[in-house]
């Protein structure tokens, strides 16, 4: 009933924002807060990470076996293990278990793999580059020797201390260091931390007071505009974001439960991102850490289809966690998984069309958004937050619990159950509807025009775009709940011949 806030200064300036309707009011925010710039064609594939590969030869082993079993892939993530010491971010690829990086990368992108790789802007007081920046006053110091100790690096050592972005120096030597791993063709740069500072630090040109939501903006702005030096489509892998964010892409939800509340607090998560200006968002597939134990704790093979179903239907999907998280580690479901996957790049014309239309500079639109920015007038739809709109054109409905079952709100119009060829007027509640788990509620827009990409590939390199077909739906002579529409994309049944196969069913044109 209230939103609160403390502000440490006497005044506050208060920005009211109108437009009549949320793709309005989302785009004049946008206008006074900045746009996201459009992203590459390969980080819509898939992504995949654990915490963490060690090794060029472990994630060798890794690679050979998604291509092996066709599983569709375009980035390996590499997490914290990629450094001499574990953790441990002085933005060097260990000698010994990366021994010739340069030569790795180039292998990897030869098989239509690209490579993202962790850091932070934390450094412990082991750390190579602790005295480097201690002496250059690239690290502020503090005030308070005690509260050194709420902070950590996460590799043992005790705190040195974080990065000075509000000072030029300091911003110049960190994109040195970023450069020193785009140059060996690492092509996204993992943003990690950055919402915690130490207040009491002695910043060059900010009170930490004023600083600590800002921190992160500046942070994420010196690795943006890095990688920027590298490509016309720069992008980074961000996890804490303020006001102006958007600039930026992109941003998961962070270390989520590997369970089924983590699932939902996630999908709402990443719906109240979408409307604060932020058009792309992922997370983590089959959320992050286990429970009750954090690291071994596996999450089961339902949450891990279902998470994955949900994934494909985000702008970007990438699976990590702190126990494995390839396919075949959960046998049960792994074929299912591959369906999916490939359903997801037979997608991706559809999600670059809709990211160019959400980049737009007329656009509020989020590539996830909740049912009330298209149908505001609908009160129906104001508490929904378990469903979302995928683009402009599709209507999902994630699965989050075991039963399968779940009650779908289909707003205003004409829709066309994805799985099923089935129609269904809108304006309606359908209650307890069931889904096995070769099954997920994605709906059409009747009317829509879906591209897609029909042949079976490996990654997204392998894509002509001159072959993208189109599904065009229609309800015309179908009957409600029971006909088939008239082009749906029916019930998908996998790839025949290196060809998207798909049922439509004997009454359809």
């Amino acid at each position: 009933r209230a939103v609160q806030g403390l502000i440490e200064e006497s005044r506050l300036d208060l920005f009211v924002i109108g437009g009549g309707n949320p793709q309005r009011i989302i785009n004049n925010y946008r206008r006074l807060t900045g746009f996201s710039p459009d992203l590459p064609r390969w980080s819509y594939g898939m992504w995949m990470s654990r915490m963490t590969y060690f090794s060029a030869d472990e994630v060798r082993t890794i690679v050979k076996r998604l291509r092996k079993e066709g599983y569709p892939c375009d980035v390996i993530h590499l997490d914290s293990g990629y450094f001499a010491n574990d953790w441990v971010c002085d933005w060097k690829f260990s000698p010994n278990t990366f021994p010739n990086p340069s030569d790795f990368i180039r292998e990897m992108r030869q098989d239509g793999i690209h490579i993202s790789v962790w850091q932070t802007p934390n450094i412990g007081k082991e750390n190579s580059l602790y005295q480097e920046a201690v002496e250059h006053r690239y690290l502020p110091p503090t005030r308070d020797s005690e509260v050194m100790r709420t902070m950590s690096d996460f590799s043992g050592q005790d705190f040195g201390g974080q990065i000075d972005f509000t000072d030029e120096g300091a911003t110049a030597w960190y994109k040195d260091r970023i450069r020193g791993l785009l140059d060996l063709g690492v092509e996204c740069i993992k943003t990690d931390f950055g919402e915690k500072i130490l207040q009491q630090a002695d910043f060059r040109n900010m009170r930490g007071e004023m600083l600590h939501n800002i921190y992160c903006l500046l942070y994420q702005k010196a690795a943006f505009e890095t990688t920027g030096e590298y490509g016309d489509r720069p992008f980074i892998w961000a996890r804490a974001t303020w006001a102006g964010g958007q600039r930026y892409p992109l941003h998961w939800g962070g270390d989520t439960a590997s369970t089924w509340d983590g699932m939902s607090s996630t999908l709402r998560g990443g719906l109240q991102l979408g409307m604060s200006g932020y058009a792309f968002w992922s997370h983590d597939i089959p959320g992050f850490h286990g429970l009750p134990e954090f690291m071994n704790s596996w999450p089961s093979e339902n949450l891990y289809l279902r998470w994955t179903q949900f994934g494909a239907f985000t702008s970007h999907m990438r699976y990590h966690g702190t126990s494995p998280r390839e396919p075949w580690e959960f046998p049960g479901c792994a074929q299912l998984v591959r369906q999916w996957l490939r359903l997801r790049y037979a997608l991706i014309p559809y999600i670059m069309q809709e990211a160019a239309w959400c980049t737009d500079r007329n656009s509020g639109r989020p590539m996830i958004a909740p049912l009330l920015f298209d149908y505001p007038a609908d009160p129906n739809v104001w508490h929904i937050d378990n469903e979302y709109l995928f683009g402009r054109d599709l209507l999902v409905a994630p699965i989050m619990n075991d039963d399968g079952i779940r009650d779908i709100y289909l707003p205003e119009g004409d829709w066309i159950e994805l799985c099923s060829g089935r129609y269904f007027p809108g304006t309606r509640w359908l209650k307890g509807v069931q889904y096995p788990l070769a099954a997920f509620p994605v709906f059409v827009r009747s009317e829509a025009a879906i591209p897609y990409y029909p042949y079976l590939v490996d990654s997204t390199e392998q894509m002509d775009m001159t072959n993208v077909h189109y599904l065009r739906f229609n309800v015309e002579g179908a009957d409600e709940f029971e006909g088939l529409a008239r082009s749906p994309l029916g019930k998908l049944c996998g790839f025949s011949d290196g060809q998207l196969a798909i049922d439509f069913g004997p009454d359809c044109v």
